[in-house]
């Protein structure tokens, strides 16, 4: 499993990324169509539409925290990320933590807009007009 652990300064800035939104999961992260539905049924994950001029597609990432706002991620408590590092979307995975104060953490690995192909593909997500 590739993954970045948390560090010093992950605790330090006190999770400024997952605050702002969670990282994507992969198709290969669930084993079928029903277990995605039971993931978004459950509340904890949820199908966001990536919509611009490169790419029209749908990802599964962990629920908002705040709904409304379309911020934070589910999983985040004061005391950091309720899920093991094994168990983490690999969005949360891939994310480099910033190395010293003022730089910004790097997302590596598989882009959003390359989930969002796979997605596509997989079979796993209802149709689309089923999301809307």
């Amino acid at each position: 499993m590739k993954g970045y652990p948390e560090t010093e300064m992950c605790k330090r800035c006190e999770g400024e990324c997952c605050r702002l939104q969670s990282g994507h999961c992969l198709p290969s992260e669930f084993e079928s169509a029903e277990a995605v539905r039971a993931a978004v049924e459950s509340g904890k994950y949820t199908i966001i539409l990536l919509l611009d001029s490169h790419i029209t597609a749908r990802v599964v990432r962990p629920h908002y925290k705040d709904p409304g706002q379309r911020t934070g991620c589910i999983f985040l408590h004061e005391n950091g990320c309720e899920l093991p590092l094994s168990a983490r979307p690999y969005g949360c995975r891939m994310l480099r933590p910033r190395e010293r104060d003022g730089e910004h953490c790097k997302p590596e690995g598989i882009s959003i807009e390359e989930a969002g192909r796979m997605w596509e593909q997989s079979g796993y997500l209802p149709p689309i007009w089923k999301c809307l």
